[in-house]
């Protein structure tokens, strides 16, 4: 409403599990990244790995490492995808690869990415070759449909204008996902590592912002499960993949100066769901903009009857919350529900 007007394939033989396999299939619940040896409270990484690891998006190896200089394949990086955005891989097409069949690690994963346009349809995959850091740009930027341009790529030597993956690092970077491996290198074909990737995703799932909007997010999540609370339903489940198309919805309307469900950029809140991949039975989308605390903008919502009805619906089941400072109105706020 208005308030102006997205299991891995079944066990493949052991050698091959405990050879390829970096992102457990079917990782623990909760193994912080505090368990892993290699992994101290100082490394530069650990905030990302642990709050990865907790969401079950990555995983140690089987031996209790989680090993954040080693190489991450191609087919690793389609599995951490289709986690981090909660991708269906239900009843994807064969993705055609000679290399690639039923029997390969992330077999779903990569079919389900091909089948989104992610990876372009080829004749090879090589899905156990380690993945570029060029090549993990392009994956990124296509996948969590990232935008933008700026002149921060200027800085790295080893990146040309003619460079096929020069705007996919250009991108990234303007985003703020990396800042290189010097200040005056990309290393677009360096192998990226376990804990480059885990920052990586990290960054685009949980953006750096002040601090107040985070917890201005977090905050209406609460009040949001309160109010469900109040009228007998069930609470709603933080969806990472959700929450940063919401993110991306606040952030649009700010940047591109309207206040509407339609965006000029990214069209409606299902179109936004399903270029992500996102399987949902049901959808719906609040937003709002100019109030500047979390009870401000959750009583303007609670106070329009069609906002409340979306807020209130038992026939959602997870939520994304996007709230983003900046624009002609200040901040703009964004809900998008769907019902898995």
């Amino acid at each position: 409403m208005n308030l102006k007007s997205f299991a891995l394939l079944k066990k493949v033989m052991l050698v091959l599990f405990t050879a390829i396999i970096a992102f457990s299939a079917n990782p623990k619940a909760s193994q912080a990244a505090t368990a892993f040896p290699d992994v101290p409270s100082s490394h530069w990484a650990h905030d990302a790995i642990t709050d990865l690891t907790e969401k079950n998006i990555i995983s140690g190896k089987l031996d209790g490492r989680f090993d954040p200089s080693g190489s991450v394949t191609r087919a690793q990086s389609a599995i951490l995808i289709v986690r981090a955005l909660g991708i269906s891989t239900a009843n994807r097409p064969n993705p055609g690869f000679k290399d690639v069949s039923s029997t390969t690690t992330g077999y779903k994963e990569i079919a389900a990415l091909t089948d989104l346009g992610v990876f372009a349809k080829a004749t090879r995959f090589n899905p156990y070759q380690p993945a570029t850091r060029a090549q993990i740009a392009k994956i990124l930027v296509i996948a969590f449909e990232l935008k933008g341009t700026s002149s921060k790529i200027q800085a790295f030597k080893d990146v040309a204008t003619a460079n096929s993956f020069y705007s996919y690092i250009d991108t990234l970077v303007t985003n703020g996902i990396t800042s290189g491996t010097t200040p005056s290198t990309f290393s677009p074909y360096q192998n990226v590592t376990r804990a480059q990737i885990a920052a990586f995703i990290h960054r685009i799932l949980m953006p750096e912002k002040p601090a107040g909007e985070a917890a201005f997010m977090s905050e209406v999540l609460v009040l949001v499960n309160k109010e469900r609370a109040k009228a007998g339903v069930p609470a709603l489940k933080s969806h990472a993949g959700v929450q940063s198309l919401a993110i991306a919805k606040s952030k649009d309307m700010a940047a591109n100066n309207y206040f509407d469900h339609r965006s000029p950029t990214l069209g409606m809140y299902s179109d936004q769901l399903k270029r992500a991949g996102i399987s949902y039975s049901s959808a719906g989308e609040n937003i709002a903009a100019g109030q500047r605390t979390p009870e401000a903008v959750m009583q303007s919502w609670m106070s329009s009857p069609g906002h409340r009805s979306n807020i209130l619906s038992s026939g959602y089941t997870h939520i994304g919350i996007g709230t983003y400072k900046g624009g002609s109105y200040g901040y703009y706020h964004t809900q998008i529900f769907i019902k898995q």
